[in-house]
């Protein structure tokens, strides 16, 4: 896949943190990496309204068990990823 180099201007204050989270992979990737995943999230936010607009809004419940999921989730793909790096 071919490349092309763009210029970016971010707040100053962002700078460090961006430096931060990129790391040895560099700006540049991060920056890929966060713009190919801005349509995603555009994508599953408009599932998300319609959703809401076909069955109405979660109620407490259903967002605690959410988030309850996701926990799990995270934690098991931790464990996973430690395993891995053991083998």
């Amino acid at each position: 896949m071919g490349m092309t180099k763009l210029s970016v201007t971010v707040e100053e204050d962002f700078e460090d943190e961006l430096r931060e989270r990129a790391g040895d992979r560099g700006i540049s990737a991060l920056v890929n990496q966060a713009l190919r995943h801005e349509p995603q999230l555009a994508r599953l936010g408009e599932l998300l309204a319609d959703l809401e607009n076909e069955l109405g809004a979660p109620d407490e419940a259903m967002v605690v068990e959410a988030l309850a999921s996701l926990v799990r989730l995270k934690k098991q793909q931790s464990r996973t990823k430690r395993h891995a790096a053991r083998c």
